[in-house]
């Protein structure tokens, strides 16, 4: 299907539909996403909301920025995930690339079951972890 995005118009399959049920803090009414990779943005993609076409939001590998990144998914989450198998599960984190400084939050990464399509945003306790950590560019 055909889809009117801020990047665009785009092509998705409907297995490319990533369902956050809970929406994503700021976007609660929004459910419906898909992640768009572009050539002249990597390793930054976007995911795109399929509901609202004014809303792209960019979003990076955590690990790229910070090596030794970490979180653990409790109970709830994997609940919510419907369970996904540890391999199949991609963990992202939203860039803020309108600032000043460009930063990435590592507080509340994005969190998707790859094989049911499903996503969460996390909130992360008892972290170092901010939502503004800054990323160096170029390096």
């Amino acid at each position: 299907m055909g889809v009117k995005t801020k990047l665009g118009f785009i092509d998705i399959n409907e297995e490319e539909i990533i369902n956050f049920k809970k929406g994503i803090p700021g976007f609660e009414h929004l459910r419906k996403f898909s992640l768009v990779s572009r050539p002249d943005t990597e390793p930054i993609k976007w995911l795109v909301s399929l509901e609202d076409p004014d809303v792209a939001l960019p979003v990076v590998d955590p690990w790229i920025i910070v090596e030794d990144y970490s979180l653990t998914l409790e109970e709830e989450a994997l609940a919510d995930l419907d369970h996904p198998q540890r391999d199949r599960v991609l963990v992202l984190a939203v860039m803020d690339l309108h600032s000043e400084n460009i930063t990435i939050n590592l507080l509340a990464p994005l969190v998707i079951n790859l094989d049911k399509a499903i996503g969460v945003q996390l909130i992360l306790d008892n972290t170092p972890y901010t939502t503004r950590h800054p990323v160096k560019v170029g390096t």
